[in-house]
């Protein structure tokens, strides 16, 4: 590291201990759908109630719901019509999507694109954890490995928020370089604040693990949502989206491909899957 690499992140660490943080703050009607989908007597009322109880976020999920990604042949227009087309599973993710979404987008001019890059790697690598389940065999895990890729790193949103609100307040003594700001996302220290972020939002165990351990040696080869998350990762990086770009990465040589056992025709299939997935997102 250099020297202003230590100093922005020693100045991370002290503003962390100093507890003045304000962490991104969670919808919580979003959150109280996701606690409601562990109860099995949830019911689809349940949801719409829920839902309808913010009217921004019910207008947000249907814009969403009637995008070209998820839309039929008929326009959604209620919460209840959503539901019954989709699930109640998918539309309460849909409403963690779009909660999400809003916190990747709050105004920032001078840190807009690294937000737009990291909003972009979080919906592709739902889409495509997804997608790795399904062809993995794990089909019963499909909507969990969404969230878990949707969520995973959240960190880099905390650090962000952290490292803009620094650089507003004047305590910043030097250039904060492009390479510096990538350099400080990519840190251990997005592990770290994404587990205390993620623990803060009360999301399920397998969430917080997987937002904690996603980088961490040796992996967890039982726990299926580390692979998933872990494969993604690297995918995205082949084909450019989010903060890093590595286009020779062998998708179906790495640890996680073997493990899932798919091989170079899946993993060509995965690539394509994000490119359209990524020009989707500017539909949302």
């Amino acid at each position: 590291m250099t020297a202003n690499n230590h100093s922005l992140y020693d100045l991370i660490v002290q503003f962390v201990d100093s507890n003045e943080v304000k962490l991104p703050v969670f919808n919580p009607v979003a959150l109280r759908l996701q606690q409601a989908l562990q109860n099995e007597a949830t019911q689809i009322a349940d949801i719409e109630r829920m839902i309808v109880e913010d009217q921004t976020l019910a207008s947000q999920i249907l814009r969403v719901a009637n995008a070209a990604f998820y839309k039929g042949l008929q326009q959604i227009t209620t919460i209840r019509k959503a539901i019954i087309r989709l699930g109640i599973e998918q539309v309460a993710h849909l409403a963690l999507v779009v909660a999400l979404q809003q916190l990747y987008r709050k105004p920032s001019n001078r840190f807009l694109d690294y937000q737009s890059k990291l909003w972009l790697h979080a919906f592709v690598s739902a889409i495509g954890c997804k997608w790795i389940a399904e062809r993995s065999g794990y089909r019963s895990e499909a909507e969990s490995a969404f969230m878990a890729g949707l969520l995973h790193n959240i960190g880099q949103l905390a650090l962000l928020k952290i490292i803009e609100d620094l650089d507003g307040s004047g305590s910043i003594g030097f250039d904060l370089s492009a390479s510096l700001i990538v350099e400080i996302l990519n840190s251990d220290m997005h592990t770290d604040q994404g587990y205390l972020l993620a623990k803060q939002w009360n999301l399920p165990d397998d969430y917080c693990v997987v937002v904690r351990d996603h980088h961490r040696e040796p992996c967890d080869p039982n726990n299926n949502l580390l692979v998933f998350v872990r494969l993604i990762d690297q995918a995205c990086d082949k084909v450019g989206i989010g903060l890093h770009h590595d286009p020779h990465i062998a998708l179906a040589a790495t640890v996680e491909g073997q493990a899932l056992g798919l091989g170079e025709i899946p993993m060509a299939e995965l690539e394509i899957l994000l490119e359209d997935s990524a020009a989707m997102a500017s539909q949302l």
